[in-house]
């Protein structure tokens, strides 16, 4: 009995190693080309054309510096600049928004600066107008179609400092300091 079971689990080892290996076994196969094309990728840009933005504060149309303006609760901040966008792709559809980083402590160690920081961003807001542009604040969508977009879009970023009725709400936030070095405007792919 032990002969009949190694015969035949040498017979499939040599079977599997025939059908596996040499190849000795045809298939039977077909192939045919189609037709087809080529295919180009869409683009998604957001740019900087220049000029500089400008910051102005409480709806004033007087550009300010930022560098040593004191901020205080009940301002508010207002950058205006115009970027340029490239949308192209058929199916796709975008979004326009401000960077996470935009508003960010100068010192993550300084209650103060975290204080700040928070309540600014909390507060911030993207504006954008232009064609195929749609939605509101905090993100817009971006909508190409199949023509594609190719223009400047004004966007204006908004800060408001809040003044709350409850009288010293705001102390956390006393000589806190925040940077606006990375305010960025975000494209990115729905």
């Amino acid at each position: 009995m032990k002969k009949i079971v190694k015969g035949a689990i040498a017979a499939a080892a040599g079977i599997a190693l025939l059908l596996g290996g040499a190849g000795t076994f045809a298939y039977w196969n077909s192939s045919q080309t189609i037709s087809g094309a080529s295919i180009v990728s869409g683009n998604l840009l957001v740019t900087d054309p220049g000029p500089a933005g400008v910051w102005t504060i409480n709806g004033g149309s007087t550009p300010i510096s930022l560098t040593g303006y004191l901020i205080v609760p009940g301002d508010v901040l207002t950058y205006k600049k115009t970027m340029a966008i490239t949308a192209t792709g058929n199916n796709l559809v975008a979004t326009l928004g401000l960077g996470a980083a935009a508003i960010t402590a100068s010192d993550s160690a300084k209650p103060a600066d975290v204080a700040l920081a928070a309540y600014l961003t909390s507060t911030a807001v993207l504006t954008a107008t232009g064609t195929g542009i749609t939605g509101t604040s905090p993100t817009y969508t971006i909508t190409p179609g199949s023509a594609g977009i190719s223009q400047t879009v004004d966007v204006v970023v908004t800060i408001t400092f809040p003044k709350s009725t409850t009288a010293g709400f705001e102390n956390t936030t006393k000589v806190g300091s925040v940077s606006l070095a990375n305010l960025t405007v975000t494209l990115s792919q729905v």
